[in-house]
């Protein structure tokens, strides 16, 4: 994330630059492209009054704190921000879900059967759990692969509607199946 900044009053320092985007950083989760990111920085008497403003692809969020002291502001401006971008990322997801549903079909039940009971041709099942299907873009679903130690990943593509399992292969690649109905 680009971090621009300016100072009314004040100056930043490095060590304070450095600090601003490592608790920026912490947002980028909530972006999938960041535009335009601004921190503004100003000193009246004694008081810190910082304003950041980060625009997305999808939103963006601002906000404002004034304390005493420059670190206590940039943390409650980080804050304002984080719970922002949160309730805004929920709105938008609750959204695609809410549009993409269809009937009861919220996930799949996954059982995995031991591999030596399928050799003698009793199948045994090991473990049941339950694979939600979400609706994303190929691109997030290898993110979210990328991020996590499954080997695949089921969700429903957020274009088409339809239902794709995202796997990883032997050889550090990834695989995509798409069922033809």
């Amino acid at each position: 994330m680009e971090l621009e900044f300016l100072a009314r009053n004040t100056e930043i320092t490095e060590p304070q630059r450095e600090m601003a985007r490592k608790k920026l950083k912490r947002l980028a989760k909530y972006f999938n492209a960041v535009h335009e990111a601004r921190l503004v920085a100003t000193q009246e008497k004694h008081r810190f009054l910082v304003e950041a403003f980060i625009r997305g692809k999808d939103f963006e969020v601002a906000a404002k704190a004034e304390t005493s002291d420059w670190a206590s502001s940039l943390q409650e401006v980080v804050s304002r921000l984080e719970q922002q971008a949160r309730r805004s990322k929920q709105k938008l997801t609750g959204r695609k879900r809410q549009s993409t549903s269809r009937g009861g079909e919220q996930g799949w039940q996954l059982a995995v059967v031991e591999e030596e009971s399928v050799r003698s041709g009793k199948p045994e099942v090991v473990e049941l759990r339950h694979v939600p299907v979400v609706p994303m873009t190929v691109d997030e679903a290898a993110l979210q692969l990328e991020s996590s130690r499954d080997d695949f990943i089921v969700f429903r593509e957020a274009s088409s509607d339809r239902v794709n399992v995202l796997y990883r292969r032997r050889d550090h690649t990834y695989g995509l199946v798409t069922p033809e109905f």
